[in-house]
């Protein structure tokens, strides 16, 4: 029936694949759970190594780094049941119900559904962690009645049940390199399609927050890969892309984006302190897509 697939990347997820195997077993369904490491440090692979003695689990090391995009499409190519279920591996399920609501889903003979994402409501203790936390709890975490107002926009990777042939037919593109924007390119493939994505509350709590200086550089590489689809025709709209046309339409980007320079290194110092604002990050990363440099 379903097909549990996790990427691998320097993280320990012992309890994550126990917990998965519990609630299948409890939900009476036919499962599998496939992990591929995706070229992880030594010490994660001498942990992640204990979920090969759990029932319906596949765990294999990648002798090279795929990426995020062709590790995901080397799971599903391995898959054997009608519905692939992808997550991201620094993960953790919170709800008891969180298999059986997809379980729901597949009675109903859903084609792909978005179970959202959330972040504790604690701020983190390390402080330079913060940035991460806060952009994930007010710009992620979105209950399913905010995200289907945009269901392709606010589609993500981290949690998303899909059957497999429709996932075998469009698969994540695997010319996108680094961080950023693949599982929107994957859902403007779905729209292309005329596929529905259906938004649940069924989420997983997000735990791997990076350190804002790590979280800013790959915001970064993220724009050079958006900036690269959006040439390509791969992707069409995004909330960045509209606040440039919209600026662009009033003659106002050489006006924006110098002042946007000037003031760089103090929206930089603001998101790397321990109260960083989500308007300064909006403008760091507009400044990003409208620098031509």
């Amino acid at each position: 029936m379903i097909s549990i697939l996790i990427p691998i990347y320097n993280f320990d997820v012992t309890q994550l694949v126990s917990k998965l195997v519990e609630q299948c077993v409890k939900a009476k369904i036919n499962y599998e759970i496939i992990c591929f490491d995706d070229g992880s440090q030594r010490q994660f692979k001498a942990k992640n190594q204990a979920i090969l003695h759990l029932m319906g689990v596949n765990y294999v090391e990648l002798s090279e780094n795929f990426g995020r995009s062709k590790i995901r499409n080397k799971l599903a190519s391995v898959a054997s049941f009608d519905y692939m279920l992808f997550m991201d591996c620094d993960s953790k399920v919170k709800y008891a119900t969180y298999i059986k609501r997809y379980k729901k889903e597949i009675a109903n003979e859903c084609e792909v559904v978005y179970g959202g994402r959330i972040y504790k409501k604690s701020k983190p203790r390390a402080k330079s962690k913060t940035l991460h936390w806060k952009y994930g709890s007010q710009r992620e975490a979105l209950p399913a009645k905010k995200r289907k107002r945009r269901p392709y926009l606010n589609f993500m990777s981290n949690n998303f049940l899909i059957r497999s042939d429709i996932f075998l037919d469009i698969k994540f593109d695997e010319s996108i390199e680094g961080y950023g924007y693949e599982d929107l390119a994957f859902a403007e493939k779905l729209k292309k399609f005329e596929i529905d994505i259906l938004h649940i509350d069924n989420p997983l709590e997000h735990l791997g927050l990076e350190k804002s200086v790590d979280f800013l550089a790959k915001t970064e590489v993220g724009i050079e890969n958006l900036k690269n689809l959006i040439k390509e025709g791969k992707i069409v709209e995004t909330r960045l892309t509209k606040a440039a046309d919209w600026i662009d339409k009033l003659r106002l980007t050489p006006l924006v984006l110098n002042w946007l320079k000037r003031n760089e290194d103090s929206l930089r110092k603001n998101l790397l302190s321990p109260n960083p604002s989500l308007r300064k990050l909006d403008f760091y990363k507009l400044l990003h897509f409208l620098n031509k440099e």
